[in-house]
């Protein structure tokens, strides 16, 4: 597959968490010029680019806080005087918490979950697309997650629901110059947060008797930034080794 890529200034936020990090180096290996962003952890998002920079892709790095507004358009600011543009955005912006009942999710915590994931997607988005507007080409690629489709941890089914939508609203409104909006979702997949490398596989009710790799989530980034993937839009493409949702 020719995706094109080459030359293409991919923004990864956050690129040190859950598939960041391997999704930056799929970009790198197609030498795309690569902004990566994390709200902490300066020295992982430095290897991060070191990685990059030794499959032969030009990476800057920028710590912020994405869900705040400001902090979000300094990262942009960056991103376009290093390169001059951005042609896609992977929004990577997983908040991991505890599940938890209804009934016992505090406010706080409801708030914590939405402003990190949902208005930091929203302001993350809406900063990056005039670039793509002037250029008329434009990735959006955001990560959601099988809550969202089993309802199983209201906190994270609304959230990641959240970002579905937002993510076919983009399609809709910004069709018209040739920028595709689309979600990921990843279920089962082995992260270095967790420990199920070590565990045994998940059982007879999924359709693959083992976990995921993030590479074979990085993968379908790839694939949805392509040249090739210009039809295919507000889509949320599920990868989690067949599960069921009931």
């Amino acid at each position: 597959m020719q995706t094109n890529l080459e030359g293409k200034t991919v923004l990864v936020a956050d690129a040190i968490r859950n598939f960041g990090g391997p999704t930056a180096l799929a970009f790198a290996r197609e030498k795309a010029n690569l902004v990566l962003a994390s709200r902490d952890d300066d020295d992982r998002l430095q290897r991060a680019a070191s990685e990059a920079a030794s499959l032969g892709a030009r990476a800057v790095t920028h710590v912020c806080d994405i869900g705040d507004e400001s902090q979000a358009r300094a990262l942009v600011r960056k991103a376009l005087d290093e390169f001059g543009h951005i042609d896609v955005l992977v929004n990577n912006l997983l908040l991991p918490v505890e599940t938890l009942p209804l009934a016992q999710v505090s406010f706080e915590l409801w708030k914590q979950k939405i402003d990190a994931e949902i208005l930091g997607s929203v302001v993350l988005c809406r900063e990056v697309l005039p670039s793509m507007i002037e250029r008329r080409w434009g990735r959006v690629i955001n990560f959601a997650g099988l809550a969202a489709f089993r309802g199983t941890d209201p906190l994270a089914s609304t959230t990641e629901m959240g970002i579905i939508g937002l993510t076919r609203g983009i399609a809709r409104e910004y069709g018209k110059y040739n920028i595709t909006a689309n979600c990921i979702g990843p279920g089962g997949i082995a992260t270095e947060e967790d420990s199920r490398q070590q565990a045994c596989p998940p059982g007879g009710h999924d359709a693959l008797d083992r976990w995921g790799r993030p590479e074979e989530i990085s993968f379908l980034a790839v694939s949805l930034a392509s040249e090739d993937a210009g039809y295919l839009t507000g889509q949320c493409l599920l990868a989690n080794g067949g599960k069921h949702y009931l």
